[in-house]
Parts: structure tokens; sequence; C-alpha cells
């Protein structure tokens, strides 16, 4: 049926017209060499004029959306968290390490920023984005504020690869300057670490003597790793035999196998799990699928070795730390804890991997920690 173009005769934009009583709105617009043209009908909704107007504007961006570029699937008028999604989707791996960002995402930009359009992002959302995360996080433990660590993620590592991605399919020209906050970062000063990390290592083989599961999984955050390592780490990573394990690449930060020394207390642990030694090794008891971090038996910990300020990572900084102490090589520190520092490891991270230097940690540990080395392990 023809279109009765003299019904429309307000001009509300660029091919957007409306009727006498802005009920009804036609519009029309080319895509791709090909007219499109439709009546937008709202005589039957309870709207004031305003509204009607601003959903039809709406509805013609939308429409138009539809048509142009649709093997990229937004244009610059999408909304930023459209954006992610798609470069979550289409252009990261499937690891933990995107699991990760998508997680931090959702968490600080998609409620703010993520609503805006992407045409429309300026350096004030950036610098307001990085100042709100100054102050305030999203748990107990980052009320006051975010670390620099995660605030630099965030903007290097997860909003600025998105903005490029728009760039790279042509959507838009230049962004913002999206650049690593300039923080006073400080390093955490662990006091006393060689008797924090024995008094830790005493209290995990006191508390969990009848436990090994956690036993087990309190002593590899000991050892240095990272809580999504631990939770992550499969049966079929383990191997008694050799007195290895590996970090598979898919849950570490370098993309990258990590293989470590099996440390004997580890293993005796290990060894003692009643477990059919299928599938993850730390599931839980009653989903059998991964743990969530576990707050209460780190409460235990923390109360029974007088250290309030413990947490998962902070096993890092006083293992770095009371080994720093000792007079551990930091190459081997670094190594040891998974990082990729090349200015620090480069000769020997690249030769040695990280199974050499989980060797010299595991003995540095010993030693500060009085453990008697055992000729054998039973499985």
């Amino acid at each position: 049926m023809a279109i009765d173009m003299s019904e429309f005769s307000e001009n509300v934009e660029a091919g957007l017209k409306a009727n006498k009583d802005f009920t009804r709105f036609f519009y029309r617009f080319k895509s791709d060499g090909t007219t499109k043209r439709g009546i937008l009908d709202y005589s039957d909704k309870d709207w004031d004029k305003r509204t009607r107007t601003a959903k039809a504007k709406t509805a013609l961006s939308d429409e138009k959306n539809k048509q142009v570029n649709t093997s990229v699937n937004f244009t610059e008028n999408s909304r930023l968290s459209d954006v992610a999604n798609l470069y979550f989707e289409k252009s990261c791996d499937v690891s933990s390490w995107t699991n990760e960002r998508k997680d931090a995402y959702n968490l600080y930009c998609k409620d703010g920023i993520g609503k805006k359009r992407i045409k429309d992002i300026r350096q004030v959302d950036i610098d307001s984005l990085r100042k709100s995360m100054e102050l305030k996080g999203h748990s107990e433990q980052t009320k006051n504020g975010c670390s620099p660590r995660t605030i630099k993620k965030v903007l290097l590592q997860i909003l600025r690869p998105i903005m490029q991605y728009a760039i790279d399919n042509k959507v838009l020209s230049d962004m913002p300057n999206i650049k690593a906050p300039k923080l006073n970062r400080q390093k955490k000063i662990v006091e006393d670490a060689g008797n924090k990390l024995a008094t830790l290592f005493k209290t995990i083989m006191t508390i969990y003597e009848d436990e090994p599961f956690y036993r087990a999984l309190f002593l590899f955050a000991l050892y240095g790793r990272r809580w999504n390592e631990i939770r992550t780490l499969q049966w079929s990573d383990v191997n008694f035999l050799t007195s290895r394990y590996t970090i598979r690449a898919e849950n570490n930060k370098i993309d990258q196998n990590q293989t470590y020394e099996l440390s004997a207390p580890i293993a005796e642990a290990l060894s003692c799990m009643q477990d059919d030694r299928s599938g993850l090794v730390f599931k839980s008891p009653v989903t059998g699928t991964e743990l969530y971090p576990p707050k209460k038996q780190l409460t235990k910990i923390k109360d029974t070795a007088k250290i309030p300020e413990l947490t998962m990572h902070y096993f890092r900084h006083i293992l770095v730390s009371a080994m720093g102490e000792a007079g551990t090589a930091t190459t081997i520190l670094s190594a040891s804890l998974g990082h990729t520092n090349l200015d620090t490891v480069n000769n020997f991270y690249l030769s040695a991997n990280h199974t050499k230097a989980s060797q010299e940690a595991n003995k540095a540990i010993a030693n500060l920690t009085q453990i008697k080395p055992k000729s054998e392990i039973v499985e």
C-alpha cells in the first residue's frame, strides 16, 4: 500500500517526519544504495509528544544499525557493552584470562561507561571511570579503592582493546587517550616475612593434619600459586613419578604451560586425598565443580596464625619477601611465581623455565620452614 506523504507534514530530523499530532512517523534512509522506508505508529500509546518523538528517533537509529555493515554487527551508535560482548566473543581466545577480563568489565564498566554509545565516549568518561575505581571497588577488600594493578587492567587490558576493536573494524577513527593511571603505587611491605612463612606452614600443617584436601590447597598458595591456578588444577596435570605439576596455558597469565616441581609436603597431602583422581583436584564436594574462594577456611588460618591481612594472594607477598630475606636470587623468585618480566628473568626464564626455579624456591622454603626432606612419597 502506498504511503500518503501528505500526512507527514512535520520535520523531526533528517530522514524522519511526523504527522500533525506526532503519533505517527515516517522514516526514509539509504543503506548500501537501497532506500529503506517505513511507518512508526504510536497512536495507541499513552505517551506524550516528547516521549513519542524520542521513541521514533531511537527506533530509526536502531533500524539504521540493523542495515549498516551487517558483517561487523555494530556501528558507532552501538553501546560500549554491545561492542565488548562481540570483542570477547569474536576476538578473544576461550580461556580463564578472557573470563577474568569479562568479569572485570561487568564489574567496573557495564553499568556506567558501558551504556554510552562508543562514538560518544570522551576523555572525561575515561577519567571518571578511573577516579571512581580509585575511590571504591566492589568488595570488602576494595571498599576504599581498587589497587593500581586492577585499575591498569581495566583501562589498558580491557577498555583500550575494546575501543581498538571498533577502530580495527573501521567503526571509529580514533579513541580517547587511555593510559596507565599515574598513581603512587606502593609495595606491600611484609615485615618479618620469614617467621610469617614458617608460622603459616606450621598452622596449615596443624589445622589440616587430618584434612589433606585443605592442607594441599593452602600449601599450593604458600608455595606461590595463584587462586585461579589452584582451583583449575586437574589431576592429569600432576605427575607423582616425576614430582612435577603443570599450570596449563589457559589458566595462567602468560598463555603457555608452566611446569613446577611438586614439593614433598604438597605431594604427601595430595596422596592422602580420598579422590578418584579424575577431573579437578580441588572440586566442590557439593557440586563437583570449581570451588569458590575458601573464605571460612582462610579466616581460620588468619586467626590462628595472627596474620589478619592474609588473603589468597598475600601468600605470594609473604613468600617472595621471605625468600628475598633469605638471599634467593630475583630471577628464581620471578620465575617460580610465574612472572615473565624479561628485565629480570630473560636468560634464566627462557632456558630453565619454571621447573628449575621452583626447585630452588622449594629448597628455600624448606630451609625457612625447617622441612625435613622425604626420600619417597607414597601415593
